[in-house]
């Protein structure tokens, strides 16, 4: 269980938060069909009589941007529901109906919301790029030559070579959301994709390339949540630990606990050793980000791999060391939708949702919904809207 004691000013400012949401409870209960001054825009005939079927995605971050989405688009006048997303990437993906093994360029045929699946799936950027690429070991470039090649293939009435190539050239190199930085961010090699050092930017654009072309990015968040090293105050003070370049002549006195897919995980294990000559003198796994704080203000462990966004961090006043050497992936909210399903005015409420999402909302979401007395997911959710949205 997480412990806050010896930490009353995060006491009293939690208190004061969800005071205020309970205040805000109140006053939302007699006017739900309002905007409740979030800004979001109403309308009193929605562009669907459908239910939305929102995805929770694979974490803490990705439920709340869920539970955000259905209250702004409730709020707009459209049925949304909530649904729990299944435990990994591949059963969410075919709960969207959505190939992300297609070998072949398919053409998007959804024109308005199939019942049977989930519409909308929050991800985090960077590991959704670690699971298209297979942890970075095939390119966008190569992901988007073989599908074309394939739909080459498959096509009855083959184009001029020409044309051909000049397809898929436009293919390989074209992005609908954003471009890669033109300056020092690495490029795909031929054959695998060197993931250290992406911009946010990069991951998205390379994330839609690998995508199908069945799915759709919609606009991703301003949030940035990254897996970090973290350590206690004390650890940090005894070690002079300020960025993960200090580790080094110490690591092996340190023990670890970090994720399952930590030792798979191309930031993980083997750029600490790579980057940072840290190879941590014991290991251990939980996935569970509580678990591992408590592991951290035990003593039973020295240093924890988890997202820099968890409310446990400032809850156990833990700090976050600095990567100077840019060995850890962004990773920005991205809604994931099916080509063609979605009305113009739900994308258009979803974005304006992505443009408002920081990094401190993420921390302080996380927060009011974890600890002795969290609040819930729903709860959280109007909160932002009506007080946290800019």
């Amino acid at each position: 269980m997480v412990r806050d004691q010896g930490r009353p000013r995060g006491q009293h400012h939690r208190a004061q938060l969800v005071s205020f949401l309970a205040l805000a409870g109140l006053l939302l209960s007699g006017c739900v069909s309002s905007p409740s001054g979030s800004g979001t825009p109403a309308t009193a005939s929605p562009a669907t009589t459908s239910t939305l079927r929102i995805g929770t995605g694979l974490t803490a971050e990705t439920r709340h941007a869920a539970y955000i989405y259905q209250a702004a688009l409730q709020e707009a006048g459209y049925t949304v529901e909530v649904v729990e997303s299944e435990a990994n990437r591949p059963a969410y993906f075919a709960s969207m109906g959505i190939d992300t093994a297609a070998s072949a360029t398919a053409s998007p045929t959804a024109t308005s919301l199939a019942e049977e699946f989930i519409h909308i799936t929050p991800d985090l950027s960077g590991d959704l790029l670690l699971y298209l690429t297979d942890n970075g070991r095939v390119s966008p470039t190569i992901i988007e030559e073989e599908r074309a090649s394939a739909a080459a293939e498959a096509s009855p009435a083959p184009a001029p070579t020409g044309s051909a190539e000049a397809g898929a050239g436009t293919s390989a190199e074209s992005s609908p959301l954003v471009t890669p930085s033109p300056d020092v961010t690495p490029s795909p090699s031929a054959t695998s994709l060197n993931v250290r050092g992406l911009s946010s930017n990069d991951i998205v654009s390379y994330v839609d390339r690998a995508l199908p072309d069945t799915a759709e990015v919609l606009s991703p968040s301003s949030a940035t949540n990254r897996y970090g090293y973290v350590v206690t105050r004390a650890t940090a003070q005894r070690y002079g630990l300020e960025t993960m370049s200090d580790l080094g002549e110490i690591c092996s006195e340190l023990s670890l606990v970090a994720p399952e897919s930590y030792t798979t995980n191309p930031s993980g294990a083997s750029s600490l050793s790579t980057y940072y000559a840290c190879v941590p003198g014991a290991s251990k796994t939980a996935d569970s980000r509580s678990e591992q704080a408590q592991e951290l203000i035990t003593g039973a462990t020295s240093m924890s791999y988890m997202y820099s966004a968890s409310a446990e961090i400032p809850a156990n006043n833990l700090k976050l060391l600095d990567d100077p050497e840019r060995t850890q992936l962004a990773q920005n909210i991205v809604p994931i939708t099916r080509v063609g399903e979605l009305p113009q005015n739900v994308k258009d409420i979803i974005n304006e949702v992505s443009a408002s999402l920081d990094t401190d909302s993420l921390v302080r979401l996380n927060t009011l919904t974890s600890g002795d007395n969290p609040v819930s997911e729903t709860d959280a959710a109007h909160f932002w809207l009506a007080n946290m949205k800019g």
